[in-house]
């Protein structure tokens, strides 16, 4: 009795755990939900599980977002998310973000769109987990994207095989892919899908070109040519003027059943007993006992319409595509009887010298007269191959002479059009050099025209010298390496003489991003801006491929060649590094306000941003740069264009910029400035936080002085510096409503009793718990018309 009563409460006990944890699991990521590392969702009757993995053991640095059985002990996947782009510094995390879409990112906030096949057309989006195994990402009761579209290695039940929407631009084809080795789950060198040419037909085809029918649809059940307990499953198969497929479901006999496509180009049959799972190896070439040698082929009746019964012998090789039977023991007479009551049968021979063994040929009769002669083996041909096989090598003769002679008509044409499509790629070159000196020749004057100018030759209106290149190569010694101060993403900046002056020469690279207009508009914008914290650009070159820019020598180099350097940083007390933030704000105030045009620089760093002789800060890199008209707020391009952590988030996503994208580079610079860290590099250890995130926390827990760069603990005033983060973050909120104007950053900066407001959240911390804020509520897909993103 008492036995009875404990096994009554274990049982009891054991249902209420299960209830517990069946109550926690969650099926459903909704927005503003994070999915991290050891988190999962678990399908409503605990079937499946979805989560993150690493290939290879846990010591592997590649990290994927996969499905598994929820009850498998070595979870392995049945669907993998990122198979071509595994997350290489940590597992990661999954979101939906604000426009709808399914997203993995890992430390580097780079994202990872799961649902790229099909973008979502709104923010209200989820994500649900199926007991099928298939992820559906859904708004309201509309399914927007599953990943039964998108199949790895692994056929589940319901999932399905084919082609769909036949006949229009978007054919989509659905196909198993192995993995790249058992452990890594790339692409590997085995398909499995319908056969192009006889959709009935189910191939696995190999990288390297050949392919092997593996199975066909009789018309009532899919009939494999290997041994399968096909029994246990329903197949089905559907083909209409839409679509054509097969899937299967499992029958009751099983609890579950699948197939997998292993990386050496087995079918793996799996089934699920209970808790028990037992996996069969189907190689496509499988031997088995003679008494089922013949289940995997559909009898039908003689003469068939090509070729009738009848087989020709004659000396070859088969193709790589033919079937081996399930037997070994087979004879030739066998293996007659088997070619004879399949029509699709075009050949068969015996593998072994002994007249053992069955191979059967299933492609077209052309292909197999190709072998004719290439092998001992007598190879038994349905029908008369006497007359193909010479019509055949008649063709062959004739298509050469045909491809021959058409070669050595086309081939003049071919060299003629090559040569003038060079002359008119180089005539179009000059043409465009020449507009341009046109252009630039409205206000650049030669330096020995130049009369009554500075000691550049530069006029009092500011017109700008066009040097020769020769002028400049002997300015910086031939360009040689001596002279060469570093070199960035446009190309190597030396240093040089002229006049007596000191001058640095940055010359574009042919390889360079920056093409014409982006030197036009440089050359164009900069000549007509006069500012204390801007770079003077003293002249330029435009011959033959050359394209340079003379600039003003700044002794220091750039800002981030202190900051970061750990021996040189000490050289930038406080003193100093108050005086950049302060000659950097001048200087964005100038452009957004008082130069002759509004102009957004578009890309604000601290490699941009050059030091004098006394550490005053100069703008510079006007490349990207772009003129606002008085009454524009805002404008959108297609072509993003800067650095990764220095751009706006509407800007790097949208390609919306505004003066308040500079506001956001300069809030980023002020951070640097203040903790000498780089925000491109910098990752908290024990977060997913940047540079941006990392400063919001520490100053929302009244710990901002932690952000301080220790060189600066001796020079630097406590108040001071709190304010000046929180004026930088300021500048980096998300929204760029919220974000002051450079004009009330400077007011902010020289009044310290100023009561500044608190800042919101920096944009691109990644958060436990987010909420979407009204703006990203309402932001939609359909909106984004960025192109392409340039990063520097």
């Amino acid at each position: 009795m008492a036995n009875r009563a404990t096994c009554s409460l274990t049982i009891q006990i054991f249902h209420c755990c299960f209830l517990l944890w069946l109550c926690q699991a969650r099926d459903t990521l909704k927005p503003g939900e994070n999915l991290g590392e050891n988190e999962t969702l678990v399908s409503s009757n605990g079937v499946f599980e979805l989560g993150f993995f690493s290939s290879g053991g846990t010591s592997s640095s590649s990290h994927y977002l996969g499905i598994w059985f929820k009850n498998d002990p070595n979870k392995k996947p049945v669907w993998v998310a990122n198979r071509e782009s595994p997350l290489l510094s940590s597992p990661g995390i999954l979101s939906i973000r604000y426009d709808g879409n399914m997203v993995i990112t890992d430390r580097k906030l780079i994202p990872i769109i799961v649902n790229a096949g099909m973008l979502a057309p709104s923010s209200k989006t989820i994500a649900t987990l199926l007991d099928s195994g298939n992820l559906l990402l859904k708004e309201g009761d509309s399914i927007v994207w599953q990943s039964f579209d998108y199949p790895s290695d692994t056929l589940l039940p319901g999932m399905k095989i084919g082609r769909f929407n036949l006949g229009t631009e978007h054919l989509r084809k659905q196909f198993l892919v192995s993995w790249q080795s058992s452990s890594v789950p790339a692409t590997g060198s085995f398909a499995l899908g319908l056969d192009e040419y006889n959709i009935t037909h189910v191939k696995v085809w190999h990288g390297d070109g050949f392919s092997r029918q593996i199975g066909f649809w009789d018309g009532k059940r899919l009939k494999f040519q290997f041994e399968s307990s096909s029994h246990d499953h329903n197949f089905s198969y559907v083909s209409n003027p839409n679509e054509v497929y097969f899937s299967f479901q499992t029958k009751e006999n099983l609890s579950y059943s699948w197939f997998v496509l292993s990386s050496s180009g087995q079918i793996q049959e799996y089934k699920m007993m209970g808790q028990k799972i037992l996996m069969e190896n189907r190689s496509i070439c499988e031997n088995t006992t003679a008494s089922k040698a013949t289940d995997c082929y559909v009898r039908t009746p003689y003469m068939c319409q090509h070729g009738g019964d009848t087989f020709s012998g004659i000396k070859g090789s088969m193709p790589d595509s033919a079937i081996v039977s399930g037997s070994v023991h087979l004879g030739l007479s066998d293996c007659e009887i088997l070619c004879k009551g399949n029509c699709s049968c075009a050949a068969f021979a015996s593998f072994r010298d002994d007249g053992t063994g069955c191979e059967l040929y299933y492609g077209e009769k052309k292909v197999l007269l190709q072998f004719i002669g290439e092998g001992k083996a007598t190879i038994y041909v349905r029908g008369d191959t006497s007359k193909e096989s010479g019509e055949h090598d008649h063709s062959r003769r004739l298509w050469w002479v045909v491809l021959i002679s058409v070669f050595s008509l086309i081939l003049p044409i071919i060299l003629a059009l090559v040569c003038y499509l060079r002359w008119r790629n180089h005539r179009l070159k000059d043409l465009s050099l020449k507009r341009f000196q046109v252009q630039v020749g409205s206000y650049v004057a030669a330096v020995d025209e130049d009369k009554g100018g500075d000691k550049y030759g530069r006029k009092k209106d500011h017109d700008l010298p066009l040097l020769s290149f020769d002028c400049i190569a002997t300015a910086t010694n031939n360009f040689s390496d001596e002279n060469k101060l570093g070199e960035g993403g446009f190309g190597p900046v030396y240093k040089g003489t002229l006049l007596g002056n000191e001058i640095a020469v940055k010359r574009l690279s042919r390889q360079s991003g920056q093409g014409l207009e982006e030197f036009k508009n440089e050359v164009q914008l900069i000549s007509k801006l006069q500012h204390r914290s801007l770079v003077r650009l003293l002249g330029c070159c435009i011959q033959r491929e050359e394209k340079i820019l003379i600039y003003e020598y700044m002794a220091n180099i750039s800002l981030d060649s202190f900051l970061f350097d750990p021996t040189r940083k000490i050289l930038l007390d406080w003193k100093h590094r108050f005086s950049i933030i302060e000659g950097i704000a001048q200087g964005l105030l100038y452009l957004h306000k008082y130069s002759r045009f509004r102009i957004i620089h578009r890309d604000l760093k601290t490699s941009n941003i050059l030091l004098d002789a006394h550490m005053n800060p100069k703008i510079s890199d006007f490349g990207m740069a772009r003129i606002f008209g008085d009454e524009e707020a805002r404008a959108k391009t297609r072509r993003v264009v800067g650095t990764y952590g220095y751009m706006s988030p509407e800007y790097a996503v949208h390609g919306h910029f505004s003066i308040k994208s500079d506001v956001f580079s300069f809030g980023v610079i002020m951070l640097e400035i203040l903790s000498g860290r780089k925000v491109v590099t910098f990752c908290h250890s024990d977060r997913f936080l940047n540079l941006l995130g990392y400063a919001w926390e520490l100053w929302k827990g009244g710990k901002g002085l932690e952000l301080m760069d220790p060189t600066l603990s001796n020079s630097c005033l406590s108040s001071q510096f709190m304010q000046c983060i929180q004026v930088g973050l300021l500048c980096v909120q998300e929204r760029p409503e919220d974000r002051p104007s450079i004009s009330d950053v400077i007011s902010m900066l020289s009044n310290e009793r100023t009561n500044l407001p608190a800042p919101k959240e920096s944009a691109f911390c990644i958060r436990t718990s987010y909420s979407a804020s009204p703006m990203q509520q309402t932001s939609s897909v359909n909106d984004v018309t960025v192109s392409g993103i340039v990063a520097r």
